[in-house]
């Protein structure tokens, strides 16, 4: 059905139109099974991170029953015959919130499922926020866990833009992504705005949404006067000057004594990523999502002029981290750099470990950020053992990995993980996930645990991957004379 507030968008907004569909599918998948509050995400998109928009009704098919049409099944999978039918039963949303969409979690894993990233960035906005208290209530305006305090809207179709967006999350703005298009608002974006009911930003004229980039465009515009949503537009010529409008923009509501983005300690950090190879600076994402940072671009060879004007007004303190090695930024971009403050990679080399420089990727990048602490900014997730959470994204989902950044925000504070298949962890991140894997002494009630949140679909993430990672993380004896692997809570140190 056509939105008579989105002209133009037609058989996309019915493709999209999901308060109803997309529950339908849910709950068929999901049969039996809630949302779990856990450690770990998985996200998923369609291929390529393209935006997955095809006949009405053919997203949402059933899945093919498990038994082949022969009838027979693999018996060492199933030793008393294939089980039947797709569900035998669902899970009804909560009444007060009939547009909540339940899920599939098992010990150490939470899905947060979506067939297309409207529906991913929803599934993370409902699992973070209840949004059950009325926004007249005495502690509301402050009461975090509930909701939030306004939106960060992006369109799929631009990761640098994504990606730039991605400060605006953290405190006091407190602004998690939802996708809209050129054209308007998608039904499931606009069912989530109007659940959340953000407070709107005390610290910022009361504004509830920020539109970046496309976002920005007359008919989201109207959709929101219409229901009454206070925003405010951000926008630039180019991808490095947007960069540089949100961190002034960021700076001046976080920071008004300075308009500079500023830790506890004073440290002024700054995340950089390579416009030529966005994919190592995802991780960064999530830890803008989580502490007060910047987030600026540069080339493979070159400083744009708006990445200077940015760190300039931090007068030479500049704490900046360089995503990717050499192959992604030059080390004459690394030099020009240090003019302005301190430089470091990240990355998955080591000058002790490593004879000749190790081949980057985003995978290593990210399980490196992961594992660094630099004491001086405060900047890293130094988790070397059990007790955290974790986001995991397929690498070519730029559009999941930047709207889970929130589960870095509250919750489990989980960091971004990323795998390049959708059937099998990659080794390095297997050998990561086992390695921080809980071990007991005296008692598994004892703790720690982890958990990952899966992001996107089941073509992104598939359900054996989602189980194997489940078992890698389960709490294992550390008696046991074979057990080999995994760590105790000690071994994450939670002090500097």
């Amino acid at each position: 059905m056509d939105d008579p507030g989105l002209p133009g968008v037609g058989g996309m907004l019915e493709e999209l139109a999901m308060s109803v569909n997309s529950r339908t599918l849910s709950l068929t998948l999901h049969a039996g099974l809630v949302t779990l509050v856990g450690t770990g995400v998985v996200l998923g998109l369609g291929i390529n991170g393209a935006v997955a928009v095809g006949k009405p009704g053919a997203r949402h098919a059933k899945p093919a029953a498990a038994p082949p049409p022969s009838g027979k099944s693999d018996p060492n999978l199933y030793p008393f015959g294939a089980p039947s039918g797709h569900g035998d039963f669902t899970v009804p949303p909560p009444p007060e919130s009939p547009t909540l969409v339940p899920t599939i979690a098992t010990k150490t894993t939470t899905r947060l499922y979506g067939a297309n990233p409207f529906e991913e960035a929803v599934s993370v906005t409902q699992h973070i926020w209840p949004a059950v208290v009325p926004e007249n209530a005495p502690t509301e305006n402050d009461n975090v866990p509930d909701r939030p305090w306004a939106l960060t809207l992006i369109t799929p179709d631009d990761p640098l833009t994504g990606i730039t967006a991605a400060p605006l999350i953290h405190f006091p703005d407190d602004a998690p992504i939802l996708f809209v298009t050129k054209d308007g608002i998608p039904q499931v974006t606009l069912n989530e705005i109007k659940r959340l009911g953000d407070t709107g930003i005390s610290r910022y004229g009361n504004v509830d949404a920020f539109l970046v980039g496309a976002a920005a465009n007359p008919a989201v515009e109207q959709q929101l006067k219409e229901i009454g949503l206070k925003y405010v537009t951000v926008t630039a010529p180019s991808v490095p000057e947007l960069a540089n409008k949100v961190d002034q923009l960021y700076g001046s509501i976080e920071n008004p004594d300075t308009g500079v983005p500023a830790m506890a300690n004073g440290a002024e950090n700054v995340m950089i990523g390579s416009v030529d190879a966005y994919q190592y600076v995802l991780p960064a994402t999530h830890w803008v999502s989580h502490m007060e940072s910047g987030l600026l671009w540069v080339s493979k060879d070159s400083v744009p002029r708006a990445t200077v004007d940015a760190l300039e007004r931090r007068r030479g303190m500049a704490r900046m981290y360089l995503f990717g090695g050499p192959k992604q930024i030059s080390a004459a971009v690394a030099k020009q750099l240090a003019q302005y403050g301190t430089i470091m990679r990240v990355t998955n080399d080591d000058n002790v470990a490593f004879n000749a420089d190790p081949v980057d990727t985003p995978i290593d990048t990210a399980i490196a950020f992961a594992k660094m602490w630099d004491p001086a900014g405060q900047v890293g997730w130094k988790i070397t053992g059990p007790g955290h959470g974790f986001a995991l994204v397929n690498l070519d989902d730029w559009q999941g990995a930047v709207a889970s950044a929130p589960l870095s925000h509250l919750g489990f504070h989980a960091p971004l993980l990323l795998t390049d298949s959708a059937t099998k962890l990659p080794s390095p991140l297997e050998g990561y996930l086992t390695s921080v894997a809980p071990t007991y002494l005296t008692s598994p009630a004892d703790g720690p645990y982890n958990m990952t949140f899966v992001l996107g679909s089941w073509s992104r993430v598939s359900w054996p991957l989602q189980a194997r990672v489940d078992y890698v993380s389960e709490m294992m004896n550390r008696r046991v004379w074979n057990q080999n692997t995994g760590s105790t809570y000690g071994s994450s140190a939670p002090i500097p």
